[in-house]
């Protein structure tokens, strides 16, 4: 890319791993104004494995910032399950995150996880919190009205899907989605910073 030696520079800034030289790894610096965006990971020449998506709010000019990020992906059983990874700069955050399986036919996806599982891990690989089926937590109105106020689709009550309203300190973290019972399917992993 023409800009390589300022996406080379700006990963360093955000913490993220270098990637070597020549690799075939894919990466784009730009800004963008606020609104939602997609983006769509595929192998070169039809080519399918596992792959990392990472995106990095560093600024820019636009003024816009990432509130919230979202990935689509098959979740299948052991290391094949869908992992998120985020972390909390400076001060305590409020998170929503969310694991979407069964409510994704509402929006025509086929396939979908009848019963996902969140579970969020600290860096240390120690289990911070976990739900299976939101609506049964103790904080369930917490977390619809959170869910509202961030712009996110509603849950319908009894759903079965997952979902975790946190105050994390700094640091890294997992989301992990898996299928109650070792069940796979299509899942969606959501993560909002809640005002």
């Amino acid at each position: 890319a023409p800009n390589a030696a300022q996406v080379t520079g700006t990963a360093s800034a955000v913490g993220a791993f270098p990637l070597p030289a020549g690799s075939r790894d894919a990466a784009l610096l730009r800004d963008f104004m606020g609104g939602g965006y997609t983006v769509q990971v595929s192998g070169g020449g039809g080519g399918t494995g596992i792959a990392l998506m990472e995106a990095y709010d560093a600024g820019g000019a636009s003024g816009a910032r990432l509130a919230n990020l979202s990935a689509r992906s098959a979740v299948g059983i052991g290391s094949d399950i869908l992992i998120a990874g985020f972390v909390v700069t400076a001060s305590n955050r409020a998170v929503l995150v969310r694991a979407i399986g069964p409510t994704l036919t509402v929006f025509g996806v086929e396939g979908a996880l009848a019963d996902p599982r969140l579970q969020i891990y600290d860096s240390g690989g120690r289990l911070v919190a976990e739900n299976d089926n939101w609506s049964v937590a103790g904080n369930a109105a917490a977390v619809a009205s959170s869910a509202q106020a961030v712009g996110a689709f509603a849950l319908a009550n009894g759903a079965a899907d997952a979902a975790l309203l946190l105050t994390l300190p700094p640091g890294a973290y997992t989301a992990q989605v898996s299928g109650v019972n070792a069940t796979t399917g299509v899942g969606l992993v959501e993560l909002y910073e809640v005002p």
